[in-house]
Order: C-alpha cells, then sequence, then structure tokens
C-alpha cells in the first residue's frame, strides 16, 4: 500500500510530458556486488600477504589456508577438519574472511575471538581477520600477541587496513602494516615455560646447571625472552589410547609447559604431533654393572706368576733332579746323591733358598748346585717383590661386561620406558631382553637406584653421561659396548613461533663448534675440577681413613695355610700307599694284572681291525709274545698264511701319532678385529717332532674338515690326493702373512711353513667359520693329522637408524663393503610403501630389504648413480633391516647417502623426474661448446647447478682417474679440484625439458658434466652424470678460439660469458663479451672473408 500511495504522489509531481518511472531498490547485502567485492578482497589479501612469487621458508606442504565464514561455530568446524590432517601447518599463513548480513557491528569482539582461538588452540600467529562491515567494505585485523610491552603472549586484534571494493583505502600503509613480523628480534617481556626432566648432565638435580640449560641460556640472550624453569623427575610422555598424552608432552599440549627439554631422543610418534628443534648433542646408553673389586688375597701365591711360569718352574725342578741324580751317578759321590727322592728334595730346597744337607763332594756337582743356587735366588727374589706389590694392590677380580653374561646371572634388568622400543625388534638376543626388561620406579636413573646396582640387585641401562656426573662414577662398571648412541632435542609445539629462530641458531652454533666447546667444558670440570674441590674438602682423618695401612691379616695367609693343609694330607695319602705297595701280596697282583691287561688289549685289537696287515704295541718293547690268529670265520678248505715283521721305529708310530694327539690337542687362539673383519689365529706345535712340522690352515663355511686330503678336495684346487704327493703340492703353495677369503669356495687353505699364526681377511658377519689346522711331517709325504679345530663367529654390526626427511652417510671402507641402515614406518602413515634415496659416492653398490631376516623384495644390484627405491608391501609401525653392499671391489666406495620418506615425496629435498639421466645433444655438439639436456623437477621454485670437469687428454680411457662424486658436489672445495672447469646456477622452471648450452670448451675434448636439483630450502639431489665430448674441428668461425675465454681469464670469465640456455635464449656475441683480442682479430678475419663473399656474388 505504501508503494502504491509512492508511486501515485510521483504520477502527481510529474510533469505531463514525462513516458516512463524508475522503481530505485534497496542495496541487495547477498547480491553479485557483494559476492564480487569479497572476492576481490581475498585477491588483494591473497596477493599482499602470501607473497606467492617469492620463495617461502615454511615446512610443510601446505602453507596457505584461506577460510570463508559466516559464523565462529563454522570457523571451529572448518579449524578442527584442517587440523586433523597429517600435513596442518600451524605456522602457515591463513586468510579468514567473515561476512554475515546480519552481523556488522561485532568486528573488533569477532576478531579478538577468532584470532585467540587460532592463536590458543591451534598456536597459529600468521593470521588476516576480514569483517565486512558492509556489503563492499572490509576492515582487516591481524594478531599481536608478543609486541606487548606487559602482556607478551597475550592475543591483541589489530586493524592493519581497510578493503573497499578489492581495493586498500591506503596501500603503502596497509600493506606494511600487514606485513609486519608477527615475532619480533628480541623478546623483552615475553616469559616462557621450560619444563625439564632431571637427566644430568643436560638437567642437573637442582635444575640450575646443565648443559641444556647452557644452551637455553645462549637462545635466551640472542633473543632477549625470559625463561622460567620447572623441575621434575616424570617422563617425556606417551601416547594413550584416548589420543592423550602423558607426562611431559601431557602438560604442554594443556598449555602448561611451552618448551619440554632432558635428555629427549627422536622419536616418530612425537614428531607427528609436536615440534622439534635441531639435533644438538649425543647420549650413550649402556647397561651399569657392579665394578669388580679386589680378587681374593688367598690366590695372590699363584695369581703372581702366569701358568706357562709355574709350568716351566716345574720343568726345571725335574730336569735338575735328574741332572742331579745322573751326574751323581757317573761320579763317586756319596749315596744320598744316587736317591731319586733325595735329588729332588735337595733341588727343591735350592729353589726356595734353603740350605741342604746333603753337599756334593765333586766339583762337577758343587757347578751344578752353584747354578742351581744363582737361579733360585733370582728366581725368590722376582717372586718376592711381586708378592709385596699385589699384597698392598691386588688385582680385580673378573668383570661382568656382555649382556649375555647378566642374563645369566639371573639379575633383573631394566631402565626408561622410551628406551624399550629398542628392544623389540626381531632379533634374538633383542627378544631376550625384551622379555625381562623393566620400566619401574626401581629401574629409573637415580642415586638410590645407582646404589642398588652398586650392591648387585640389578643391573639398569642408562646413560654414560649421567653415571659420569655422579659420585658412583668408578663404583659402577658399563660395558664396555655401547648400546643406543641418541640424538638430543627439545620439544614445542609444531605452531611455536620461536621454533625456525631457534633451529637456525642451533646450526649457527654447531657449525662455529660452540657445541664442542661446551662438551669440552662439561668434560674437564666433571672429570677434574670436581675431583680436585672433593679433595681439597677432605680432612686430614678423612685422607687418613681413605688409605689405611696394609696390615697383614688372615686373609693375606689363607693360600699359605691352605698350601700346608694340602702337603700334610698328601703325606699322609702317600704314607699309607707306601705301606700297602711293601706288601708281598700286592705285588704279586700287579705281575698278574699287567699279564692279563696286555692279552686283553692283543685280544681286543684282534677283533677291531679287519685289515690284512696290523700293528700291536704293548705297554714293553723287550719280552716274550703271544700272536693268536681268529680264523674261525674262514671255511675249512681255506688256508691262512701269516707274516710276523718287528719294526721299532717305522712309519706306523707316526701315523697313529694323531690318536695319542687327541688326549691334549693343540689350543688355539682367535684374535677378532671387527671393524676391520680381520682375524688373527694363533696355535700350539705339534707335539710329534716338532722340528720338522709344517702347519696348513682350512677355514670353511659348511662344515669341519676331518683330514687333509678333505680340505684339499673342497678347496679351489681340488686335488686327488691319491694322485699326487702332498708335501711336493703344498711345499708349491707360498706361506702368505695375509690371506683373504674366497667367497666362490667352500674351503679356503693357507699353509704356514713352520709359523703358528695366520692373519685371515674377508669374513663376513654373522657367518659361522670352521677352522681347522692340519700337521704335515716333511720328511715323511702324506702323513698329515688333525691338530685342532675351531670356530669363528664374527658379531653383528648396529644398523643405523632412518629419520624420515634427514640424509644419513654411511661408511662401507670400514665396515668391510657392508653398511646396514634401520628404518621404523610412522605408525599413523597411510601408505603401504616407503621410498629409500641411495647416492653412492663413487663405484657401485648393491641393496636389501629385509624383515625379520627375510628379503620383501628383490635385490636392487649394480647401484652406481642416484637413484630413488620404492619398497612396497610394508606395514606402518613395523622395522625394516636396509642392507646396503659393495658390488665393486676395485673402485674407491667409501660412503654412501640415504634419505627415506613415507610419504610420496621426500621432506626438503626437490622432486626428482623418473628419468634422471643427462643426455648430450650430439648435432649440436661443436669443437668449443656442446649442449646436454635433461628432464626438470616437478617442483616449482627449483634451482640447478652444473659443474664441469675436464678429463686429461691422456687419460680418458683410464678409469683410475681421480674425479669428483656425487657426494663432494656440495663441498666448499670442490672448485679448487684439479679437473675443475667451471659451474653454473639457475632457475629453470620454463621448459622442460631443460637444455644448457656450455661454451669455452677446447676442441677434442672430454668433460664430465654434473648437475644438481635444489630445493627452495637449500637441500640438494644430482642427476646421473654424464661424459660429453668437443668436435676435434671448428667448422664455425664464430666460436672463441681455445688460446682465449675461460681457459685464459680464470674464473672471471665465467661471469662475462656466463653459460647460455639453448632453449629459446638469443646467443650473447662472445667477442664483445670477453673483448679478447683474439676474438677481434677473428671478428676483423669475418669480415674481409664476408666482403670478398660479397664481391664474387657481385661479379
Amino acid at each position: 500500500m505504501f508503494v502504491l500511495l509512492v508511486g501515485a504522489l510521483l504520477l502527481a509531481l510529474l510533469p505531463s510530458s514525462v513516458d516512463g518511472i524508475v522503481y530505485v531498490r534497496i542495496r541487495n547485502e547477498r547480491g553479485p556486488t557483494a559476492a564480487r567485492a569479497g572476492i576481490q578482497c581475498l585477491e588483494l589479501l591473497s596477493h599482499t600477504y602470501f607473497h606467492m612469487r617469492e620463495t617461502t621458508q615454511i615446512e610443510n606442504i601446505i602453507d596457505y589456508y584461506v577460510i570463508v565464514i559466516d559464523s565462529f561455530e563454522g570457523l571451529q568446524r572448518a579449524l578442527d577438519r584442517i587440523s586433523a590432517t597429517a600435513a596442518f601447518n600451524p605456522r602457515g599463513k591463513f586468510v579468514v574472511l567473515y561476512n554475515n548480513p546480519n552481523d556488522r557491528d561485532s568486528n573488533a569482539r569477532l576478531a579478538n575471538r577468532a584470532l585467540g582461538h587460532l592463536f590458543v588452540g591451534h598456536h597459529s600467529v600468521n593470521v588476516l581477520f576480514a569483517f565486512a562491515i558492509d556489503a563492499t567494505s572490509y576492515h582487516v585485523y591481524t594478531g599481536d600477541p608478543y609486541h606487548g610491552a606487559t602482556d607478551c603472549g597475550q592475543m591483541k586484534a589489530l586493524k592493519v587496513a581497510t578493503v573497499v571494493n578489492g581495493s586498500f583505502a591506503s596501500r603503502a600503509l596497509s600493506t606494511a602494516m600487514i606485513n609486519i613480523p608477527k615475532v619480533p628480534p628480541e623478546l623483552e617481556s615475553c616469559t616462557f615455560l621450560l619444563c625439564t626432566r632431571v637427566a644430568p648432565p643436560f638437567i642437573d638435580l637442582d635444575c640450575s646447571r646443565g648443559l641444556e640449560l647452557q644452551i637455553m641460556d645462549l637462545l635466551r640472550e640472542s633473543m632477549k625472552f625470559k625463561v622460567n624453569v620447572s623441575c621434575s623427575t616424570m617422563d617425556r610422555g606417551e601416547l594413550e589410547p584416548d589420543g592423550s598424552w602423558s607426562d611431559l608432552l601431557g602438560l604442554m599440549r594443556a598449555d602448561e609447559c611451552d618448551i619440554i627439554a632432558g635428555g629427549f631422543s627422536p622419536d616418530f610418534d612425537v614428531h607427528d604431533a609436536f615440534g622439534s628443534t635441531t639435533l644438538y648433542l649425543q647420549d650413550y646408553y649402556t647397561w651399569f654393572v657392579p665394578a669388580a673389586g679386589p680378587d681374593a688375597r688367598w690366590k695372590l701365591l699363584v695369581y703372581i706368576f702366569e701358568p706357562t711360569t709355574w709350568e716351566a718352574f716345574a720343568g726345571v725342578l725335574f730336569v735338575s733332579a735328574l741332572v742331579w741324580r745322573l751326574v751323581a751317578h757317573y761320579l763317586p759321590e756319596l749315596a744320598a746323591h744316587r736317591e731319586l727322592s733325595m735329588c729332588f728334595l735337595n733341588t727343591w730346597s735350592v729353589f726356595l733358598c734353603i740350605s741342604a744337607n746333603n753337599r756334593p763332594e765333586c766339583n762337577a756337582l758343587r757347578l751344578l748346585f752353584m747354578g742351581l743356587t744363582l737361579y733360585a735366588l733370582n728366581v725368590t727374589t722376582i717372586y718376592t717383590s711381586i708378592l709385596i706389590t699385589m699384597l698392598t694392590n691386588p688385582p680385580l677380580a673378573y668383570q661382568m661386561d656382555t649382556i649375555e653374561e647378566i642374563l645369566a646371572s639371573g639379575v633383573p634388568i631394566g631402565g626408561r620406558l622410551d628406551s624399550e622400543d629398542w628392544f623389540i625388534n626381531d632379533f634374538a638376543d633383542d627378544r631376550l631382553v625384551s622379555e625381562q626388561y623393566n620400566a619401574t620406579s626401581e629401574f629409573q636413573p637415580s642415586l638410590d637406584n645407582l646404589q642398588a646396582v652398586v650392591e648387585g640387585k640389578r643391573s639398569l641401562l642408562m646413560s654414560r653421561l649421567y653415571v659420569r656426573n655422579t659420585k658412583y662414577n668408578g663404583l659402577v662398571h658399563g660395558l664396555s659396548r655401547d648400546v643406543l648412541v641418541t640424538q638430543i632435542e627439545m620439544i614445542m609445539e609444531k605452531g611455536f613461533p620461536l621454533l625456525p629462530k631457534f633451529n637456525r641458531i642451533l646450526s649457527n652454533l654447531i657449525d662455529m663448534g660452540i657445541m664442542q666447546k661446551l662438551w669440552s667444558d662439561f668434560l674437564y670440570n666433571v672429570t677434574i675440577l670436581d675431583r680436585i674441590r672433593a679433595h681439597r674438602a677432605l680432612s686430614e682423618a678423612d685422607i687418613i681413613a681413605a688409605s689405611p695401612e696394609v696390615v697383614l691379616t688372615l686373609d693375606h695367609l689363607q693360600s699359605a695355610f691352605a698350601l700346608y693343609g694340602i702337603g700334610m694330607c698328601l703325606c699322609v695319602v702317600v704314607f699309607l700307599l707306601e705301606v700297602l705297595s711293601k706288601t708281598r701280596w700286592i705285588g704279586k697282583g700287579r705281575v698278574v694284572l699287567e699279564k692279563r691287561w696286555d692279552e686283553l688289549l692283543v685280544r681286543l685289537q684282534l677283533k677291531e681291525r679287519t685289515a690284512r696287515e696290523m700293528t700291536i704295541r704293548p705297554r714293553k718293547m723287550r719280552g716274550l709274545y703271544q700272536v693268536v690268529v681268529d680264523a674261525t670265520t674262514l671255511p675249512s678248505s681255506s688256508a691262512c698264511t701269516c707274516r710276523l715283521g718287528y719294526n721299532r721305529k717305522g712309519a706306523e708310530e707316526f701315523r697313529s701319532w694323531p690318536f695319542r694327539n687327541l688326549s691334549a690337542p693343540a689350543r688355539i687362539k682367535v684374535q677378532q678385529q671387527r671393524r676391520r673383519y680381520v682375524v688373527m689365529i694363533k696355535w700350539e706345535k705339534s707335539k710329534l717332532d716338532i722340528h720338522v712340522m709344517n702347519y696348513c690352515l682350512a677355514v670353511s663355511t659348511g662344515r669341519r674338515q676331518r683330514t687333509l686330503c678333505q680340505a684339499l678336495g673342497n678347496s679351489i684346487h681340488r686335488p686327488p690326493c691319491d694322485t699326487i704327493a702332498v708335501n711336493d703340492y703344498l711345499h708349491r703353495l707360498a706361506p702368505w702373512e695375509e690371506r683373504k677369503l674366497d667367497g666362490k669356495v667352500e674351503t679356503t687353505i693357507a699353509c704356514t711353513g713352520t709359523r703358528t699364526r695366520q692373519l685371515i681377511r674377508g669374513m663376513k658377519p654373522n657367518v659361522t667359520y670352521y677352522v681347522d689346522v692340519f700337521a704335515i711331517h716333511s720328511q715323511h709325504n702324506n702323513l698329515s693329522f688333525l691338530l685342532g679345530s675351531t670356530q669363528v663367529q664374527l658379531n653383528r654390526t648396529r644398523p643405523t637408524q632412518l629419520l624420515e626427511g634427514k640424509i644419513v652417510v654411511g661408511k662401507l671402507s670400514t665396515l668391510g663393503g657392508i653398511s646396514l641402515f634401520n628404518f621404523k614406518v610412522p605408525k599413523r602413515s597411510t601408505n603401504n610403501f616407503f621410498k629409500l634415496h641411495l647416492t653412492p659416492c663413487g663405484g657401485t653398490v648393491s641393496l636389501e630389504v629385509l624383515k625379520k631376516k627375510r628379503r620383501i623384495m628383490e635385490p636392487v644390484r649394480d647401484v652406481y648413480y642416484p637413484r630413488t627405491i620404492t619398497v612396497r608391501n610394508v606395514r606402518p609401525g613395523e622395522r625394516y633391516l636396509i642392507r646396503v653392499i659393495e658390488a665393486d671391489d676395485t673402485s674407491r666406495l667409501n660412503r654412501i647417502q640415504v634419505a627415506v620418506s613415507s610419504r610420496e615425496d621426500f621432506l626438503d629435498l626437490p622432486r626428482m623426474p623418473h628419468n634422471t639421466s643427462i643426455t648430450e645433444l650430439v648435432p649440436l655438439r661443436k669443437c668449443h661448446s656442446s649442449t646436454i639436456a635433461w628432464f626438470g623437477s616437478p617442483d616449482k621454485d627449483v634451482t640447478y647447478c652444473v659443474y664441469v670437469f675436464k678429463l686429461p687428454k691422456t687419460q680418458y680411457y683410464i678409469s683410475n682417474v681421480k674425479m669428483p662424486t656425487y657426494c663432494e658436489l656440495e663441498s666448499r672445495d670442490v672448485c679448487n679440484h684439479p679437473q675443475f672447469h667451471n659451474k653454473h646456477c639457475f632457475n629453470g622452471n620454463e621448459f622442460n625439458p631443460l637444455s644448457l648450452d656450455i661454451p669455452n670448451l677446447l676442441p677434442e675434448h672430454y668433460y664430465t658434466v654434473f648437475v644438481t636439483a635444489i630445493s627452495a630450502r637449500g637441500r640438494s639431489l644430482p642427476y646421473k652424470s654424464v661424459r660429453i665430448k668437443t668436435a676435434p674441428y671448428c667448422l664455425d668461425s664464430n666460436q672463441i678460439p681455445s688460446g682465449g675465454g675461460l681457459g685464459a681469464t680464470g674464473k672471471g670469465s665465467i661471469k662475462t660469458i656466463g653459460f647460455r640456455k639453448a632453449a629459446g635464449q638469443k646467443r650473447r656475441n662472445t667477442a664483445i663479451g670477453t673483448k679478447n683480442a683474439l676474438a677481434e682479430r677473428g671478428t676483423s678475419k669475418r669480415s674481409r672473408k664476408q666482403r670478398g663473399q660479397t664481391t664474387s656474388r657481385n661479379v
């Protein structure tokens, strides 16, 4: 009705000549004008704030977020969905546009609420909030949490711009306000909460000092912020079944802590949910057991000398008594000197420096007596001096030093909860540890638990640095072999604003050597200064109590009383035996027993022997023998002939010696050098004809070798023993000081001559080798026997852990051509594969992937260039073993680089094309230049660097020319390489494939070209290298002659001449660029030549 009245009034007021009426309606808040204004506002803010054409330094793939809402609840729902993804980046840039026609007045209040929700709930500070105040205008707000003088850490909404119809009201001011840094260089008014776990020496017991606190002080001094340190004994924390975190991680998730520290090592599950700093220190873990104390003093009388020395003393005593008896037998001495028992007693008395009652009368025996006296005087003096030393400083008892001994002793073992994951794998030794591992409070690092270790109640897996920083250092013993070597990091939320600056400062500290300086100061202060202060604090009474005088006690005399008791018992036993042996019936029984024993021995030999020839060896050589031949098994019609021969020293005496040798086999000693895969084998000499025996060593992988003929048959030579003379054949095998095992045969033979040692190289880890030593008689052909046997197995090496997004360098030269890596697929990984990028630093390698000692894919062989390998059919949360084996023994390969990723791309590394080879365009080859082409990276912001190295003309076809490897391209000294020619870097995102014209080359020369792709974060990957050749003749006179250009001017000409891109770019005149005299002469010659051609054409 109101509209009709207004229309009638307008008709009445209009003149009669008007033909039409125009109706004007109110502006629609949801119309196309409002939508266009909102889109223009988003485009303007994106162009101004995102900087999409510039390089960014944000870590994750997703860097920018645009959210359009009409209510605060919509913002909450959108952020909940985004933050649940694995690629969510809290440090990304957010643009939130709010447009609600029903709400045009709550701009400041809603901006504060939205910015606070992003800051508190998701730790994001890089946020722009655009509030629509009408259909075409927006107020733009951003957060300012760290610029306040008194309210640092509290989000404050700051209006930075006004956008009307897609344009700033004041463009210069708005752009500057939008891009103001959210985190200032210095945060003097900000205080952050640092929650620490007591873990000396990183965090001491009172939380007043420690290595990590010193590092935090360096960070605090650099950025001028304050830190409140809270001390706790809680652990790092684990992920609970309900999705929450325990201990310190739970406190940080509840915003009660900003940073946590305390000797924490990297963990995949933690890195998926939290952020971490750069790794800056290392920690070493091993099992600790009680330190061995002094050995029992009653054993010292025997421990003074080695068993072989005591055996030598006994031998000298026995020989001296026999010589005494022999000399007295042929000289007119008293009857006492002709009794063997008296000679032994006299010799023993002289050895003990006691006067002998029976003195000799002849000069020969007197000289023997004088020699024995001087010998005994020296031995007694040495024994007494060593005895005094050992009584005052007794040796230590046996020290337990392996985990196998700890498990066998039954002592409970355990440690921290986060260390148990290292033993949950497929290795049998680690499974035994995992089954007995305890993570209760009684097995955590503390002084009370260390006291329990000293008492032998338990064994703890602890840090060597922690024990070294306590008073129990020296009272407990850490195993010689480290169990774990972990890196140390600090943990914080992913969106923590200071994390990028922390990592940059820590990287600079590591590069400048300050971290090493902190480590050296710690070792000096703990090991020297603390002990000096402890000694200065002792009083005189404490010093006397700490080093009491050695007093002779019953403990020292236990061995003396024991020897006296043993002597008395032996005296009684021998007395009874002598009394019994003098009786008549004992003598008769002994004669009858000896006779029956000989008869029984002959009958047993007759039954066991089936050969036609037989040797009988009775106890006595002289006497009457009865030969009985058992012919009951023969038919009655057949005849039986026997021939009896007597040979006292025949060959059979030698051939039967191996059976006698079994009663005391030769001992074999094995010394392992595991890092070099070298084994030294030593053995005792043969007891038969020691002066004419030679030795051969057989090393087998399948079984033991019982005879020398069996070993020769399984070796590479395979000679028939029945057709050759073994001594002559072995004599042709020259003895070597070192012998490398041949992997193609089962048995390797190494003859040493008369030496009793041999160095063996080339042994593989986790392979059992059977070592058999054979003795060969040099004067009797084909006479050999087994002297001794043993087996050798090199312990396995612990694999290096691979971290996602980290390039790990593995060494092959120190591990015998093998390098092992360990990778655990993250539990939250949604893929059933992971990728390995393998870069051999020269040479050729092969790769195998195993799970539970079984291959999960075919081996990848002959990898000699950077290559990406995809391992499929893997399961999240499981560990896999990657084995890299050197395939070429003649190459100089000693290192490899390995990167791993459970995603499609490698974190921080450029994406490489499927074909990474470089191709020389032969039709474009010229005498001073050549053109190469390659496929570019799928990433947009990638820099390519081309390295050119010249090959000496006399060494084109020699393989040992020393050229740089793929791993040396990022070195600063690569430009100082003697074969270095030039280098050029450029951004090539316009064309694919890419091509490059390499100028300033010499005619008829070979060059090696490397190309590397560098990501925006500075990480690089190389392409497969290529060798190019220049043309021998210069058909185009416009090219630079060989005397000028780069060869004459050096590095300065690189900037002047440069590289030429062949992808549609115009080639510059090199003569003008270099201003070379030869080039000018070439130009003048070309001008005269062109004028001559023109004249001829005119004619």
